[in-house]
Parts: C-alpha cells; sequence; structure tokens
C-alpha cells in the first residue's frame, strides 16, 4: 500500500475544512453556533473512527477522507477547492503567466495528441516540432491513455531539465524521436496588437497576470511609435481573468490617479478599496471594450468599472458572472496541499456585485441575506448616471451577438477536417503564394480531401434517425416504417448537400484562417479574422462618430 498522510494530518484537514463549512453560518447565538460546530466534527470522526474499524475490507484512509473533502466542497461555490500535488505550479502560472517547458499548445485531435502550434522562439519551435505532429510518447512512456492535463504536467517541469518525445509526422512513414531542455515560457496576455482603422488602435488582452498591465503599456508605445491614437479597443473576450491588482492597472491605464476600481467584501472580510495610482497613459480618447460569455472575473472588474466612471462604451454580449475573491490557504507545510476558499464578492464603482448567482441556491447551511432576492435585479447608476443593473456579469452598452455556425460547419470543425488539410496543404505545398483568399482550387482540394478521409455530412437527425431504424428491426410488420425513414434520409441528405453549398463562403474564410496560420503564424490570423469580427466593426463605428459616442455614454 503506498504511503498515506498519518491520522493526524487527517484530523487537521477535516477540522479545517468543518470550519470553513461553518463559518458559512451566521447565528445570533454563539452558543448555539460553537456547538453545532462540536456536533458536525463529532458525527464525522465517529463515522470514520467506525468505518475504520468495522467495514467487512481494509479501508485506505486518505482516498476515503479526500471522498469527504470533495463532498464538502462541492456543497458550496465551484471556486473552492482543495488542491494537491502540482497546485502551487499551477499558482505560478496563474500568476506570472510564466512555467518551465516545452512552448507547446496541444489538443486532443481524433482521440490524439496533437500539437495545435509551438510557441515562437520555444524548445518545440527551435527543435522543428510542427502543427499537426502527433505526440505518441513521453519519456518512453506512451501516452495513449492519457487525459490533456496529464500530458500538460508531463511536458512541464523545472527549467534545464530534459524531455524526450516520440512523436507521429503525418506523411512520414515512421515515428521520430527528439529530445529537448525545458526553458522558460512565457504566455503572454496581449494576444495581439494593431490598427484596425485609420487612428484606432486595438489590442487584444487574453489573461490578468501580474505583467498585464505592463504588455499593455508596452503594446500602446509601440502603437504610438507607428501612428497617432485617436480612439482605442480593449477586446476582452473569452478572457477568463486572473489577478485582481492587475485588473485595477490596466483600468489606470485609462482613468486619472485616486478612482476607485473595485472593493471587495464578505462575511468575514472587511470591505477593502482599490484605487488607481497613477497618471494614466489614454486619458481622454474615445474607448470601447469588448465583451463575451467567456469574459470573466478580473475582465468584467474591468469592463464594469470603465462602464460605471463612463469611460468606455461596452460592445458585445453579457459576460460571465464570477464577482468571486479566492485566498489560498496552507493546509500541510511539509507538502503542496492548499485550500483556495472564496472569501469576498467584488463590487465595481457603482455598487453592483458581478457574480451570478448559478450555486448552492437550495445549501441549507448558506444564511443569505433575508431582504435579498436573486430573482430581482438592483437598479444601480453610472457616473453620468445612466442605469445599470446587477443582473449577474457586466452587460454591454451596445449588444452585438456572435454568428451562430450551421451544425454542419460545427461537426466539420469538430472532425479537425479543416485544421488537418491546412497542415498537410502546408506539407504539400511549401509556399503559399494566395495570402488573402482561398481560391476555387483549394477548395476543390479540400472537397477531395474530405471524401479521402471518408467523411459524410452530419446532421442533428442522424442520431434519432439511427435510433429509430434499431427500434424498427424489433418489429416484424416494419416495411411501412421502413420506407418513411428511407424518404426521410433522401430528403436529409438534399438538406445536407443544400446547407454544404449555402456554407461554402464561411468554409472559404475557415480554411483562408487556417492556412494563414501554417503559412505566416498567428498574427497573420488574427489580422485576417479581424476583418470580419461583427463586434470590430460596430466598435470601430461607434468610435469613428464621437455625438453618437458621446451620446451612449451619457456626455454633455
Amino acid at each position: 500500500m503506498e504511503t498515506k498522510l498519518n491520522l493526524k494530518m487527517i484530523r487537521y484537514v477535516l477540522t479545517g475544512l468543518f470550519l470553513l463549512i461553518s463559518i458559512q453560518t451566521s447565528l445570533a447565538d454563539d452558543a448555539d453556533y460553537y456547538q453545532k460546530l462540536k456536533k458536525s466534527w463529532t458525527y464525522m470522526r465517529q463515522v470514520y473512527e467506525q468505518l475504520n474499524q468495522h467495514y467487512m475490507e481494509e479501508i485506505d484512509p486518505y482516498p476515503l477522507v479526500k471522498a469527504g473533502i470533495d463532498g464538502m466542497l462541492n456543497k458550496l461555490d465551484p471556486y473552492t477547492v482543495f488542491m494537491e500535488d502540482d497546485g502551487e505550479r499551477q499558482l505560478r502560472i496563474i500568476t506570472t503567466g510564466k512555467y518551465g517547458g516545452l512552448g507547446l499548445e496541444i489538443g486532443l485531435r481524433n482521440k490524439k495528441v496533437t500539437v495545435i502550434s509551438p510557441i515562437e522562439d520555444s524548445p518545440a519551435k527551435k527543435i522543428g516540432i510542427q502543427a499537426g505532429d502527433i505526440i505518441i510518447e513521453i519519456d518512453g512512456k506512451s501516452i495513449s491513455d492519457w487525459n490533456i492535463d496529464k500530458v500538460s504536467a508531463h511536458l512541464r517541469g523545472d527549467i534545464g531539465t530534459k524531455v524526450a518525445l516520440k512523436i507521429i509526422r503525418p506523411g512520414w512513414e515512421k515515428p521520430f524521436e527528439v529530445t529537448m531542455i525545458r526553458d522558460l515560457i512565457v504566455i503572454e496576455d496581449v494576444n495581439y496588437a494593431g490598427f484596425v482603422a485609420p487612428g484606432i488602435a486595438y489590442v487584444s488582452l487574453t489573461g490578468f497576470t501580474e505583467k498585464a498591465a505592463s504588455e499593455m503599456k508596452k503594446a500602446i508605445s509601440d502603437l504610438k511609435d507607428e501612428d497617432e491614437i485617436k480612439a482605442f479597443i480593449l477586446d476582452l473576450r473569452r478572457n477568463p481573468g486572473g489577478l485582481l491588482s492587475s485588473a485595477v492597472e490596466v483600468v489606470n491605464i485609462f482613468v486619472p490617479k485616486g478612482e476607485l476600481v473595485v472593493y471587495t467584501k464578505g462575511y468575514r472580510e472587511k470591505e477593502t478599496k482599490f484605487f488607481t495610482k497613477d497618471d494614466p497613459l489614454l486619458k481622454d480618447i474615445p474607448l470601447a471594450v469588448l465583451v463575451d460569455e467567456g469574459s470573466a472575473s478580473a475582465s468584467e472588474i474591468v469592463a464594469g468599472a470603465l462602464q460605471d466612471l463612463d469611460r468606455a462604451v461596452i460592445i458585445g454580449e453579457p459576460t460571465f458572472g464570477k464577482g468571486l475573491v479566492q485566498k489560498v490557504y496552507p493546509i500541510d507545510e511539509n507538502s503542496d496541499a492548499r485550500i483556495k476558499i472564496t472569501t469576498a464578492k467584488y463590487f465595481v464603482p457603482s455598487g453592483r456585485c458581478i457574480q451570478r448567482q448559478e450555486y448552492n441556491s437550495d445549501a441549507s447551511f448558506i444564511v443569505r441575506d433575508s431582504l435579498s432576492d436573486e430573482d430581482e435585479a438592483d437598479l444601480y447608476f453610472t457616473r453620468n448616471k445612466r442605469m445599470v443593473y446587477d443582473k449577474g456579469g457586466v452587460y454591454p452598452d451596445v449588444l452585438v451577438k456572435k454568428d451562430s455556425l450551421d451544425f454542419y460547419l460545427v461537426d466539420m470543425i469538430r472532425s479537425n477536417l479543416f485544421f488537418d488539410f491546412a497542415v498537410k496543404y502546408h506539407r504539400q505545398y511549401p509556399e503559399w503564394k494566395n495570402e488573402y483568399e482561398t481560391d476555387d482550387k483549394i477548395l476543390t482540394d479540400f472537397e477531395s480531401f474530405i471524401k479521402e478521409q471518408n467523411y459524410t455530412l452530419k446532421s442533428i437527425y442522424d442520431d434519432e434517425i439511427e435510433s429509430l431504424e434499431k427500434q424498427l428491426i424489433q418489429l416484424d410488420d416494419n416495411q411501412a416504417y421502413v420506407r418513411i425513414i428511407d424518404e426521410l434520409k433522401i430528403r436529409l441528405q438534399h438538406e445536407k448537400q443544400e446547407k454544404y453549398n449555402q456554407n461554402r463562403q464561411r468554409m472559404r474564410e475557415i480554411l483562408l484562417f487556417e492556412l494563414a496560420e501554417k503559412y505566416n503564424g498567428k498574427d497573420f490570423r488574427y489580422q485576417l479574422a479581424l476583418k470580419s469580427d461583427a463586434f470590430l466593426k460596430e466598435a470601430t463605428t461607434i468610435l469613428s462618430d464621437i455625438p453618437h459616442y458621446n451620446d451612449v455614454l451619457a456626455i454633455r
């Protein structure tokens, strides 16, 4: 049996967690509160001891206690979690945006661990790893049954250490092996920066590590060297957040010193206010912020604060709604065991809480404010007296909906047809002269590739028809039903072909983006994608019409 944490350590963990559960109960009578605490601990200890003494088989204590820990935390919010093993390393990556590794962006493609893209100047890029390469072994161990998290954990490690990979490259007869030395990999918070219209600068921010603001300032400085910035677009779409302090620093780029950006408050956490500390880099220029349902946490602090201060027009979709603050506490000083606890909620300047209440709504141990009603949104006001609500998340000033893809296209993307074709095409034709369009020949080659893969167009009804056919087999007299099913399948086949023809232009666009990245890198793909971005078009339109911009923000 593997070595487990000792009984004393288990009791420490349980005691700490029962304190966590118990502090959620706010009772007027302290004696009653501590009586419940004592009773809870006694029950848990007795259950554990009785199981240990009388269960029919030997019990491994730690997994049992760990299940109890997870069970308790699952009753709280989704961000209060117990972390072990690699928890410290993961926290460092989230905080600093740096780690020791190879610089590989990987994903599952056809159930195989596939290189999506090597990071520029990384060990993987320097040694010649390419998009589409399939990793089959790490340090001599097969990874056929590993998930992506496990693969990533083995690719990362201390800087200067070696890691050996066995790789299959499409088009090569045999797998090959490479040995690389892990180096410092820096995850950039600024994903792309450039001018999207004369005088209108654009920056995509994809994270909030400790260097987010400095990267933003560097990008702005570089853009100023290129041309005068007359208006600015900050893209926070698909940005899951990060450090609260970095969010405050990013807001400070656009608003003066001394402005309240956000404050936090919890049952056992005193109210803490966060103000801007420096003079702004872009104080008065018109500003638009792009958000979507993937904008969360620190992204919502930035969007919410700039909206409440009437400093920016918020454009896009309602944001995710994560307005909770976490702190990390050690559990065991001899290991990486830690607990990340949600200690407070955050509020933007108007007083709104961004948190969307979608957890533990029926938890009897959570004592809620009797005056609050989760189904009703309270009214707040921005600095210019515009009305805003605490609906959960930040609701944009200008709503823009994403273009939805047909089911047929989504299935083709999920089947990796566009990615795999681009990889094959790039290897077949090392130089691509048509950098701004996909001609008819490329589309024809793609259609031939689809046939080679034995792919058939999928419909949302295919599974249901297949299920019906299996049921009809069980019937004795089923000929009439079979004819109906056959007619339905013929109609669906016609519909599939019609949908395919209708989506040919969208297919050209997706192929263009994939080929652009394979030949010219991610920045070039991003640049092309922005040309057809509905959110960006709305932002440039508003920023180009100052009277309309002022009207949206109630600037008089």
